[in-house]
């Protein structure tokens, strides 16, 4: 099978690297902590770094996290290159918007004669955001690579129509760029059979930066007797899954409590898992904090004792690889997941993870009564399971793996 290029040991410093696409930055989800993640590692690899979100990420200027249209986060900078990170109300504004975008896009691409060319890293599943960034790259002379960590079309309708958009897209899109960095092995695989064959595949999975995520940031925590969750509030069996594990188990467990950290889109799904939760009589034991900047997770995670990941069978399990698990596991904090996917690769069972079958909700109760019941243990499981992301998921070494894949392309 093709593979990455050969790492090379000498890398050009003053080497430029946009991260795009239709991001939410500085704060978001998961892609959002996998570009930021990137950009610190790629940056501490001595490359220069410029995330680039090419399409408005908030709706309502009330609820948003982000409020720049540039600036610098960590160390990082980033643009909206449509100008705003509020979307316009009407279509015929939006469709300006996008032109504008892509022609800055462009020219950030390109760079001055003083900085050179830029390749991209494209986070994307828009046929013309990949054309553009394409044609930009192909003008420039740099290369352009997407980045995918879910399986393409994983949620399409199966209509005669999307199945044969899905065929055309996947097999004449992927054909033009230069690489694909792949999240899991399962999409490693899919990947090298549809990108054409000087191109080049590279696998980086979950990354995570230890150091946000340690006791000197967070607090110890273990002692303390909070569950929690991170993530979006639609992921189909995952919020579910999770409130009717523990609602199981809850009358045994009086001490502890259920945190659910994210939000949705649809202003209706908040309420009614609070509802759920009032007929469950669990309303004082069950806090849901809604989506919160990446500067607040490590104080929602200081007084956390164990994290809860429960995902459903199907293809979008098995080609992903949850970001937030990394952080889970740098915390230090137990950790108790469906083994879906690459997660068995990496984590053992009752020894750096409590790994549970996917689509049952009674062993999920199971353990976390195990988790419950033995804090001592499980506090040794979340040791060993930091221990894990240090070797796998470390942020600087696996970003140094990257870069010497991006270095290999031109």
């Amino acid at each position: 099978m093709r593979r990455s290029p050969r790492e090379s040991s000498h890398r050009d410093p003053s080497r430029r690297v946009l991260i795009a696409g239709e991001l939410s930055f500085p704060h978001g989800t998961g892609a959002t902590a996998r570009a930021h993640a990137y950009a610190k590692g790629l940056t501490a690899a001595g490359t220069d770094v410029q995330v680039v979100c090419v399409r408005p990420s908030e709706y309502d200027a009330r609820d948003a996290l982000n409020h720049s249209a540039s600036g610098e986060y960590q160390g990082i900078p980033f643009v909206y290159s449509g100008g705003s990170p509020y979307r316009e109300r009407t279509f015929a504004r939006r469709r300006l918007r996008d032109a504008r975008s892509a022609l800055r896009f462009g020219r950030l691409v390109r760079g001055t004669q003083d900085q050179g060319s830029a390749s991209v890293i494209l986070f994307s599943n828009s046929a013309a955001w990949i054309l553009t960034a394409v044609a930009a790259c192909r003008l420039a002379g740099s290369a352009c690579v997407i980045e995918k960590s879910e399986y393409p079309f994983v949620g399409a309708p199966d209509t005669i129509a999307a199945r044969a958009w899905s065929w055309l897209f996947t097999r004449t899109l992927y054909k033009l760029v230069d690489g694909v960095i792949v999240i899991s092995t399962c999409l490693e695989t899919y990947f090298l059979a549809r990108v054409r064959r000087r191109a080049h595949v590279v696998r980086i999975p979950i990354i995570v930066d230890l150091d946000e995520f340690s006791d000197e940031h967070i607090g110890s925590g273990l002692d303390q007797r909070v569950l929690c969750f991170v993530g979006s509030l639609e992921h189909e069996g995952e919020v579910d899954s999770l409130l009717d594990a523990f609602s199981e188990i809850a009358e045994r467990f009086p001490e502890w409590r259920l945190r659910v950290i994210g939000g949705s889109k649809n202003p209706a799904v908040l309420p009614a898992f609070r509802s759920r939760v009032a007929e469950s009589r669990l309303s004082d034991r069950v806090e849901f904090v809604g989506q919160v900047g990446r500067d607040t997770l490590p104080r929602l995670f200081a007084d956390v004792g164990a994290f809860a990941l429960p995902r459903a069978s199907g293809l979008f399990s098995t080609a992903g690889f949850p970001t937030k698990l990394g952080e889970y596991l740098a915390s230090g904090r137990p950790v108790i997941v469906t083994a879906t996917g690459d997660i068995p690769l990496f984590l053992q069972d009752g020894v750096s993870a409590f790994l549970v079958p996917p689509d049952d909700t009674r062993a999920f109760a199971v353990r976390l009564a195990d988790l419950f019941r033995d804090p001592e243990a499980a506090r040794g499981v979340g040791v060993r399971g930091r221990e894990v992301a240090r070797r796998h998921f470390e942020v600087k070494s696996q970003c140094r793996r990257l870069a010497e894949f991006l270095n290999g392309l031109n």
